[in-house]
């Protein structure tokens, strides 16, 4: 019942990018996702392996993220619930991947694999320009939110935070947004701190 939902979920996405979609074109393309029940902390993509999957996650934000030279986590990205997450750079050129994606909470997630994707492109006009789509949209909002990031001192990142992205401070370990928010672990704690301060008074 939950996989027929979810599935159900992934047509209302994948309609949100092309709406005349051929609904039997559609169709055909949908049998072709697999849906997997995810846990907490689960890895979707490890380093030194090759990415085989377009992931699309229900209930979970997602980490993409390399080790640095020091050793520590730095994230290049994190995606919202109901997203199409992969590493593109793995998944296109079938070589090892160089980072990691997990989800932060159980979910399910459906998935698709190279091979079958590519014979959706092949085939059927309607299910290439939605790939085109989703990667356009996935590069552009990561562009979007890098630059801004960039540009902003670390009080407006948090703001960003706040305004857009609220689940993130309820689910997603301060260190891990420290460096994508380009803010240092221990100015983000204390900025939060000093903004819950501010909203008791």
């Amino acid at each position: 019942m939950a996989a027929t939902k979810f599935k159900q979920q992934l047509r209302e996405k994948i309609l949100f990018y092309k709406p005349d979609f051929n609904q039997e074109v559609l169709n055909k393309g949908l049998e072709k996702f697999q849906v997997t029940d995810y846990k907490a902390g689960d890895y979707l993509v490890k380093a030194g392996e090759l990415c085989k999957n377009v992931f699309f996650v229900e209930k979970s934000i997602s980490r993409c993220y390399f080790l640095g030279e020091d050793g520590e986590e730095k994230t290049l990205w994190l995606e919202p619930e109901m997203s199409f997450i992969t590493d593109y750079e793995s998944f296109n050129s079938q070589g090892p991947s160089n980072c990691n994606i997990h989800i932060y909470e159980d979910s399910l997630i459906c998935h698709i694999d190279r091979e079958s994707l590519s014979n959706l492109y092949v085939d059927y006009h309607d299910w290439a320009q939605v790939g085109i789509a989703i990667i356009e949209n996935h590069f552009i909002n990561l562009f979007k939110i890098t630059t801004t990031i960039h540009f902003n001192d670390a009080s407006k990142n948090y703001e960003l935070l706040e305004k857009s992205f609220s689940k993130y401070l309820d689910v997603v370990p301060l260190k891990h947004l420290a460096f994508w928010f380009n803010i240092s672990a221990v100015h983000l704690s204390r900025i939060r701190a000093e903004r819950l301060k501010t909203m008791r008074n």
